[in-house]
């Protein structure tokens, strides 16, 4: 009894840790399809904004194709943000993380574990 037991607790340990990598259908990401990829198209731009700031600052860019490249990426961003607000208004990554915050201070009714009241 205790062998069966033992089997069945391995095998469904098995199986949830197995899933995900089996799954097929994958994760989606909530919201709009369209406004998601948009914002990981900006957020790309960023990056390459400041892989190219990095590749100027070591000297691996002359100015002038420094300023060039930064504009049309700059650009680049400001069409893709365009997009965004036209198809509905995006708020910025800080905007969320403030909103988030401010929401988990309200839901704090005493002081974190092991810790003074904040004030």
């Amino acid at each position: 009894m205790g062998t069966l037991l033992g089997t069945a607790l391995v095998l469904i340990s098995l199986a949830v840790l197995v899933y995900p990598f089996l799954n097929r259908h994958g994760y989606t990401l909530a919201g709009d399809p369209v406004l998601e990829r948009l914002r990981v198209a900006r957020m790309r731009v960023y990056r390459q904004i400041a892989d190219l700031e990095g590749d100027y600052r070591a000297g691996d860019l002359t100015e002038d194709d420094y300023e060039l490249q930064l504009s049309e990426l700059r650009v680049a961003a400001a069409r893709i943000m365009q997009r965004e607000d036209q198809l509905g208004a995006v708020e910025s990554d800080v905007e969320a993380l403030e909103r988030e915050i401010e929401a988990a201070r309200r839901g704090l009714v005493g002081p974190p574990e092991g810790g003074d009241a904040i004030k």
